[in-house]
């Protein structure tokens, strides 16, 4: 496959290669198939988070958690998913300094088209290209990974 990594076998070199090109290539994949909702992939998170929530709602601290990204980063594409009637930004009932994020009716309509493209895309890019028994495999062996990364998160043990 690839040149061997100092410091790793071939068949770990080349894991490791295959695991850094597809984490590279599958964002731009995915954020071209949901360019005809008008969606990044980021921004896909974004409303799923909310669409999770209780209320369909998050302060926008909960959604940058969520979502792994930053509150500045966050709090400009929540901008432009409330410019496009996706979600609309409300003052907190509890806390008066924070703002409350709740997906629209439309943000729901639109979630509900890019949920289809992810489908399609997941057998697209990933689940028609290996077996069935491998996909299992493969779940089995990035759950752990990811929640390694993620201590608190879906995939964690706490």
């Amino acid at each position: 496959m690839a040149q061997r990594m100092h410091g790793l076998d071939e068949s770990q070199s080349d894991l490791w290669v295959a695991l850094t090109v597809f984490s590279q290539l599958f964002t731009p994949a995915m954020d071209a198939r949901l360019r005809e909702v008008g969606l990044t992939l980021f921004e896909y998170g974004a409303l799923m988070s909310l669409s999770d929530a209780p209320d369909r709602a998050l302060r926008i601290s909960e959604m940058a958690e969520r979502t792994y990204a930053p509150v500045p980063r966050l709090s400009k594409v929540v901008a432009r998913l409330e410019g496009r009637g996706l979600v609309t930004r409300s003052v907190s009932t509890t806390d008066g300094r924070a703002s409350l994020i709740s997906l629209t009716a439309s943000g729901r309509r639109v979630l509900l088209r890019a949920a289809q493209i992810q489908a399609a895309a997941a057998h697209y890019l990933v689940l028609d290209r290996i077996s069935a028994g491998d996909a299992a495999t493969l779940a089995t062996i990035l759950s752990p990974l990811v929640a390694s990364l993620d201590t608190t998160g879906p995939l964690s043990d706490g």
